[in-house]
């Protein structure tokens, strides 16, 4: 009556940790099969061998139920991260003129953004995370085309968090960057070294001056600082 092994090292991998994990074992059902397997546990001690199995079938029954709510529990989960990613890149897409200069792409990514929602409210987790991905996936053709003579800096001297938010994932987002805040892997390959920790991209510095590598072949040049190209 043991709890299908597969289903929480699922759990782990998905939501990366065992508290969550333990949690999700902790549910109703689960209680209830563990009361009923010791109760069947006691009856066979006690020589009631039909009552002890009874109860025994009775526990599988519940240890069933629960592996089936952690199942669309973990389906919700992940249904629910793609569609905060999908709503991400469609943001993102929006704020680099996505409607203007990939109007198809962009048009078929907010229907799809819709549909996935109205899925993951409907609970059909399954087919919204589907969705999701096939929309991140539509939306990552649509790139920042930068307008004709904007200036593109090579550098990006880091400013003060408080005030500014700065972190990877926002510079990328920035127009004279990349427009697209899903490139801030280009940013931490490009300037790992220069990181104090770097396997940690979170942790950037005031002051600090990051490499923008070309992503398609646009001329750059200069030092982008606090709101300067020098």
């Amino acid at each position: 009556m043991k709890t299908n092994k597969l289903v929480f090292l699922m759990i782990l991998c998905f939501l990366g940790g065992s508290i969550f994990a333990q949690s999700l074992q902790d549910n109703p059902d689960y209680r209830k099969s563990v009361e009923l397997k010791r109760a069947s546990e006691l009856a066979f001690e006690e020589g009631d061998y039909q009552e002890a199995k009874l109860l025994a079938e009775e526990s599988q029954r519940y240890s069933a139920l629960s592996d089936q709510w952690i199942a669309m529990m973990l389906s919700r989960y992940k249904a629910n991260s793609a569609l905060r990613r999908f709503e991400k890149s469609l943001n993102s897409a929006n704020n680099i003129d996505g409607e203007k200069n990939f109007p198809t792409e962009y048009a078929e990514a907010k229907a799809l953004y819709e549909t996935a929602y109205n899925q993951f409210r409907d609970e059909s987790y399954a087919d919204s995370y589907e969705t999701s991905l096939k929309g991140i996936e539509l939306l990552s053709v649509v790139v920042y085309i930068p307008r004709e003579g904007t200036p593109l800096p090579a550098r990006y001297v880091v400013r003060k968090y408080n005030l500014t938010k700065d972190c990877l994932w926002n510079i990328a987002g920035y127009d004279f960057v990349y427009g697209n805040s899903w490139d801030w892997k280009l940013l931490w390959e490009a300037n790992k070294d220069k990181l104090p920790q770097p396997s940690n991209p979170r942790l950037i510095l005031p002051g600090m001056v990051l490499e923008i590598p070309s992503k398609t072949g646009e001329t750059r040049s200069g030092t982008w600082d606090n709101g300067t190209i020098k």
